[in-house]
């Protein structure tokens, strides 16, 4: 029996792991577009989690800060017993009375406040505030999550392209490599040319390996931003476009009109309504304090036991916490005045980061558009230097030199590219509209 139940647990493990490794390959097998990778890092990466942990904490915190309003139940209980009487009288000179060496007590009291100084209404409104901030800084890490994750999949993006473009002209290379071969076997050309493109092929092929290992670290690091692992190698769909995108006037939005809607922006503002509060509680912190009360009491003492009930009224009126309390006052005034000039400050840098941001996105767009025509022009190039080689027109130096230009250009524009789409989704951040 014991043996079958070893057998049993084993083929379970292997049928679990084999699972495992199949959803792994199901993952690393499927084509993932830049919204799908978008979609599962908010769901698994790690500072979302962590963003709605502290979303959790808050909405927490106010609800304790909204127990305050309700009365503060107690309730408590003592007994002692005295090595000898706690109360001792002589009487005449001739013995001595004592009462009290042991007793009991226990009651049950809530106290209800009525005046705090404000207190009570402000801690919960700066709990609001609080849990108001929490739900603007997960947002904020959902755009920061987002913009990461797209500035990843178009450098993977861009490194294909460039590997793709790379292996093309190893291949030319290669086709090139066997007809200087054979003129060099027919004896029409010269052993150094054959080298020259060897050494060339070579090259490229150094250059092959430094891209598939960045091209290894991007998939590593895509994929642990959609919660994956390192360990699943995922593919990504996007491909170069053979034409210029459009000029990206859609997506332009005055810095003024924006700037409501920006996380940052968001938290300067209750950043200063957190400042008001807080001067507002240092105020009530030296105002008189109210609160009335009930209870049950019982005690046990000489011998007799008695149980009542009373109410209660406490009122404390600080009078010499004026002195220190008005200086604290003034500090949180200075504390509010910093938050309203820190507000009207990076409001201002915050519009001037929008429009440097559109700045770049517009050079990118140019700069994409004259890598672009520099593709039709090495073409060209390399066309006709290819028909000079094989008129005895031109070196293979010039030839090789030709292909080098043409890859070059390809590659630019390739680049050019994805540095286009990483400054859109830089500029949409900055204007609060990265999702």
């Amino acid at each position: 029996m014991k043996k079958y139940s070893i057998l049993t647990a084993g083929i379970l493990g292997i049928l679990s792991v084999s699972g495992s490794m199949y959803a792994q390959d199901s993952v690393a097998d499927s084509l993932f577009t830049l919204e799908q990778c978008k979609q599962m890092a908010l769901e698994n990466n790690s500072d979302i989690h962590v963003a709605d942990n502290n979303l959790c904490s808050a909405i927490e915190t106010r609800r304790e800060a909204f127990t305050k309003y309700f009365p503060e139940v107690s309730a408590g209980a003592s007994a002692f017993r005295a090595n000898h009487d706690m109360i001792q009288y002589d009487v005449l000179d001739l013995f001595t009375l004592g009462i009290i060496n042991k007793g009991k007590t226990a009651g049950v009291w809530a106290m209800q406040p009525i005046f705090m100084g404000g207190q009570i209404v402000n801690g919960n409104k700066l709990a609001k505030v609080g849990e108001e901030v929490a739900r603007i800084r997960k947002r904020q890490s959902a755009d920061l999550v987002q913009l990461q994750t797209e500035t990843i999949y178009w450098k993977l993006v861009t490194l294909n392209a460039t590997k793709q473009t790379l292996e093309s002209a190893i291949t030319v290379l290669d086709s090139l490599g066997l007809q200087v071969k054979a003129a060099v076997d027919a004896g029409v050309a010269m052993m150094n040319d054959y080298l020259k493109v060897e050494l060339k092929r070579n090259s490229y092929r150094a250059d092959l390996v430094d891209l598939e290992n960045g091209i290894e670290l991007m998939t590593m690091l895509l994929a642990q931003q959609m919660g994956l692992g390192t360990d699943t190698r995922i593919r990504v769909l996007s491909e170069i476009p053979d034409t210029v995108p459009n000029y990206p006037a859609a997506v332009y939005i005055n810095p003024s009109d924006a700037l409501m809607q920006t996380s940052d922006h968001k938290l300067l503002v209750k950043n200063v309504e957190a400042k008001l509060i807080e001067k507002r509680m240092e105020v009530g912190n030296n105002l008189p304090k109210l609160a009335v009360g009930a209870g049950w009491f019982y005690h046990d003492m000489f011998n007799q036991s008695h149980n009542f009930a009373g109410i209660m009224v406490a009122l404390s009126v600080p009078l010499s916490g004026w002195w220190g309390g008005s200086y604290a006052i003034k500090r949180k005034s200075h504390e509010l005045n910093n938050a309203r000039i820190e507000l009207d400050n990076m409001s201002q840098k915050l519009e001037i980061e929008m429009s440097d941001k559109w700045d770049n996105l517009t050079a990118a767009h140019r700069k994409m558009i004259i890598a672009y025509e520099a593709i039709a022009q090495s073409e060209e190039n390399l066309r006709l230097n290819k028909a000079y080689y094989d008129a005895g027109m031109c070196t293979i130096t010039d030839l090789l030199d030709a292909q080098a230009l043409d890859r070059q250009a390809k590659d630019d524009y390739i680049a050019a590219y994805g540095a286009f789409r990483m400054s859109k989704a830089q500029y949409l951040n900055a204007t609060g509209r990265i999702d």
